[in-house]
């Protein structure tokens, strides 16, 4: 017992006491000019505990030698017994620590359970005093049986008093008084009061005090809970035979002695052997303490049931110190059995690394490859037999400088290999392939770092094994791979592989396009579900090919993919999807073209009477539009000349009397004037200028005057004329050049559009309002629009506005001046140059105006006819009557419609559906693709898609 514990933690290991043991040994190899061997582990191809130095092999059996001999002088019997006796010693010591713990939690809680018992009785007596004082005051007050009654059920404690005589008459009570005649008075004590009780079948307790009068009895019952107060819990008072004067209805719904679970008898003789005391017992299936006290001066008692030790801290001190007992026996049990295993570790290791050694040459003389080594510290480096086998040279092992080493490899992969060595120890292992010099060999060289002998220094280990064959056939495996992925790239159709996991394995980016997935999104091994889930957010519309095999699908774009999925030998899929859009669309336009040819004939049948009647007035019209045309021609030649000549003397004399150049005119007043008069003759003349341009436009004369203009500069001009207006009105002019081309336009043209825009903007714009001129350059133009904060436009009114001499009647805008040609000349110039003219407006926001301009005009040409309207109506009517005399019913026959439009006619209609590419896509000219209204198609109504052919 006086030997100390071998797995005390601080005692140096002596003769005669056990040592940790040492990690299995090695298997030796054989020791070469000083310089000892180490080889890396871990990896599939290494062989375990490859060539280790002789010296570290002798070092660690010569260590599990002295372990063996200091197990044989140590008694593990006497260790055993030390731990048995610790264990007793500990055990015991639990269990006093418990019990004197739970022996003065025990009396700690009686004494307490004692202190709680007499203050209940206090106050009982208390209450009981209070109500014999009251019974006592009414007797003296009350003259008569009446009076006494009256005065005693004032009590709020009090809930019925009467007085009953000897033979159970009730002279005097309350109304609910009668019952109280069934008391018995005949036992009344010799000091005239008499405490009882009533008990309801509910278990309602009342208590009773009888007093004595001279020839009757004054009964006073009380309410439940008088003696005890409202919180008074599972504590009663009862009398000597046990009956419950006053407590909880569950004493009363049964008697004490079932209520505290004992016998009656034994309830009575612990009242009888004292006062005061406590005793044990079971209420509602739980330990309980029953205390008991005499209220003083009577035959009562207070019981009050309490809790069995509530408090248990004993409880939780057991429990901590078995949990400690059962941590160090369990502790000390492992510390023995690790003991144990060592030892038999130590025999067992010694054994196997003998077989690991025999396994290893065998393994390695074996193999294509060997061991590898250098010494970083000795600029040395060290080859295994094998490996020299494998690198050409005499089957030995080998030891040589580094330089010499590097050299048995190619001079393109020397850098490499050096350079991965000497970063190995910050690195760690590295794996890299090299090819021989002089020999067509590949070889996998993987190194690990590692330290030797006492000065740590640095040695990197490794293995070399041929991998020839290997990269060779990865090699063709990855041109095969690259010619597949590029026959997927060339296919117009798309193309998937699923394995027999329904798990994603192949696809090429047409199956990306058909159904929106990103590049990037789709990764190999993803779940069908997943893609299929995407994929049905491309889907409009799915139905059975008519041949049974495969699926249609509308995409959401209008394209349609009949797709087909095929079963591979491994249990996978591959599914092929090819487009058929102009196909369906084809079958489409054939069944609207019969649809077209069988109305065209019912409309030309009615319309053949017509024609002839319209060819008939033709002439009639043609000579009054004649004539009306060269009316407008001459008043516009007329009103150009009598008009602008008045007009150019007014303003050119208005302007020299303005700046006074021939003298000051006198009057201010006359300055005022001319400058009115100079003012509207301007304004007149602008007014003529557009309805001359507008008939010009409206009759195809206005000719463009086109040349190289900076877009920039033109906005600037323009802004300088109106700035001195937009400062009037406190507003804010915005414009940030842009880096921007020249684009050929007409200068005029341009310029009296942003005139009249930006001049509208300032007019309908509030003082303090902003007005801003952004460009947007694009590749085929420039998009100008102004903005305003204005009064805005209405939704209803936009569509008109652009015409000539129309103009949104308001409150605000009858304000403002102003004839409805600005924005339709605007418009006429724009269109004229080939570009786009749109407005935007928010009513109480503002307006914005988008016009568009190519990088130069767009000609815009007509054809003409050689003939004569006249002319190519009688054609039309000669056409119309040799179309009726031909056999319709022939040339409409379904004969001549391909069998599958016939199938596809046999179809519901939502099956029929086929989107048109006509409509309007966002471009250079039309950033948000908007489209106008005749140019939108009305479409049926698509019904619900059917199932998703991905979920087949």
């Amino acid at each position: 017992m006086n030997q100390p514990y071998p797995h005390q933690p601080g005692i140096p290991a002596q003769h005669g006491n056990q040592r940790s043991v040492a990690p299995p040994a090695p298997p030796p190899m054989p020791q070469r000019s000083g310089n000892p061997r180490q080889t890396l582990s871990g990896q599939s191809y290494e062989p375990n505990r490859v060539e280790v130095e002789d010296r570290r092999t002798k070092e660690k059996q010569s260590r599990f030698s002295e372990l063996s001999e200091s197990l044989e002088h140590t008694s593990l019997k006497n260790i055993l017994l030390a731990i048995i006796t610790f264990l007793l010693f500990f055990a015991l010591l639990a269990f006093l620590i418990v019990s004197e713990q739970r022996r003065q939690e025990g009396t700690s809680y009686r004494a307490q359970l004692s202190a709680r018992l007499q203050l209940d009785t206090a106050n009982a007596k208390a209450y009981l005093d209070n109500q014999l004082a009251w019974i006592d005051n009414g007797l003296v007050s009350g003259s008569n049986a009446a009076q006494l009654v009256n005065i005693v059920a004032k009590s709020p404690t009090v809930s019925d008093v009467a007085i009953v005589d000897g033979s159970g008459n009730v002279l005097a009570g309350t109304p609910n008084a009668q019952s109280l005649s069934q008391i018995s008075t005949n036992s009344i004590p010799q000091s005239g009061v008499m405490i009882t009780s009533l008990i309801s079948p509910q278990g309602q307790i009342n208590p009773v005090i009888v007093k004595k009068l001279n020839s009757a009895s004054l009964i006073t019952v009380l309410t439940p809970g008088s003696l005890l107060g409202q919180n008074a819990g599972k504590t009663a008072i009862v009398d000597m035979n046990g009956r419950a004067i006053d407590g909880p209805t569950l004493l009363g719904q049964s008697d004490s002695a079932r209520f505290y679970n004992m016998p009656a008898s034994e309830l009575r003789g612990h009242f009888k052997s004292g006062d005061l005391g406590a005793t044990k017992t079971k209420i509602s299936g739980s330990k309980s303490w029953l205390g008991y006290q005499k209220i003083p001066d009577s035959t009562l008692y207070v019981v009050k049931p309490a809790p069995f030790y509530p408090d248990s801290k004993w409880k939780m001190t057991f429990g901590f110190l078995s949990l400690l007992f059962m941590g160090t026996l369990a502790m000390l049990w492992s510390l023995f059995k690790n003991m144990q295993a060592q030892v038999d570790t130590a025999v067992e290791t010694t054994s196997a690394n003998e077989v690991s050694q025999q396994r290893y040459r065998a393994a390695l003389d074996g193999s294509r490859g060997g061991v590898w080594e250098v010494n970083l510290a000795e600029n040395t480096a060290y080859i295994s037999q094998s490996l020299s086998r494998l690198l050409g040279m005499p089957e030995q092992e080998h030891t040589m400088p580094v330089p010499q080493f590097l050299a048995l490899f190619h001079d393109s992969d020397r850098e490499k290999l050096l350079y991965n060595i000497r970063r190995a120890h910050m690195t760690g292992d590295f794996d890299v392939d090299i090819n021989v010099a002089r020999l067509p060999l590949t070889v996998a060289c993987r190194g690990r770092p590692s330290t030797r002998g006492m000065d740590h220094s640095r040695v990197v280990i490794g293995m070399a094994l041929d991998v020839s064959e290997q990269r060779g056939a990865q090699l063709r495996l990855q041109a095969a791979e690259a010619r597949l992925h590029d026959a997927l790239r060339a296919m117009n159709d798309s193309f998937v592989i699923w394995d027999q996991r329904d798990q994603l394995t192949l696809w090429n980016a047409k199956f990306e396009d058909f159904f929106g997935f990103q590049p990037g999104t789709l990764m190999p091994g993803m779940d069908h579900t997943i893609v299929n889930y995407t994929a049905s957010n491309a889907i409009m519309d799915s139905l059975e090919a008519g041949d049974g095999h495969g699926y249609e699908i509308m995409l959401k774009d209008g394209r349609w993919i009949r797709y087909l999925e095929t079963p591979t030998g491994d249990g996978g899929r591959v599914s092929i999807g090819t487009e058929i859009t102009a196909i369906r669309t084809r079958e489409h336009q054939l069944k609207e073209n019969e649809q077209a040819l069988q109305k065209t004939v019912n409309v030309l049948r009615k319309s053949q009477s017509r024609i002839v009647e319209l060819a008939e007035s033709y002439e009639q019209e043609k000579i009054r539009a004649e004539e009306a045309n060269q009316s407008k021609s001459e008043f516009l030649a007329n009103m150009s000349h009598e008009l602008r000549t008045p007009l150019n003397a007014i303003n050119g004399f208005s302007d020299i009397m303005k700046k006074e150049m021939f003298g000051p005119l006198g009057d201010p007043r006359y300055k005022e004037y001319v400058s009115d008069i100079l003012f509207s003759g301007q304004h007149l003349l602008s007014l003529i200028n557009d309805i001359l341009d507008m008939s010009k436009i409206e009759a195809g004369k206005m000719t463009l005057h086109v040349e190289s203009l900076d877009i920039n500069d033109l906005i600037q001009q323009v802004i300088r004329i109106v700035r001195g207006r937009a400062e009037d009105n406190s507003q804010k002019l915005v414009f940030q050049p842009v880096d921007a081309r020249e684009i050929e336009a007409d200068p005029r043209a341009v310029k009296q559009v942003l005139l009249n825009l930006i001049t509208n903007a300032i007019k309908f714009t509030p003082e303090g309002g902003v007005v801003s001129v952004d460009i947007d350059v694009k590749s085929a133009g420039i998009i100008v629009q102004v903005s305003d904060t204005g009064i805005g436009i209405a939704a209803d009114d936009l569509a008109r506005l652009a015409q000539p001499f129309e103009q949104v009647e308001n409150k605000d805008s009858r304000k403002t001046e102003g004839t409805g040609l600005g924005l339709a000349l605007s418009k006429s110039l724009v269109e004229l140059h080939g570009g786009n003219f749109r407005i935007e407006s928010t009513v109480g926001e503002g307006t914005s105006v988008i016009f568009t301009l190519p990088n130069k005009p767009i000609i815009r040409t007509e054809e003409e006819t050689d003939t004569e309207v006249a002319d190519e109506i009688s054609r039309l009517a000669q056409d119309i009557a040799e179309v009726l005399d031909e056999n319709i019913g022939d040339a409409a026959s379904a004969e001549d419609v391909p069998v599958y439009v016939a199938q596809v006619q046999e179809q519901p209609p939502n099956n029929s559906y086929i989107p048109s590419h006509e409509g309007a896509t966002a471009g250079p000219f039309n950033p948000k693709g908007n489209t106008n209204s005749q140019d939108t198609q009305n479409t049926q109504e698509i019904q619900p898609p059917m199932p998703n052919p991905y979920a087949a």
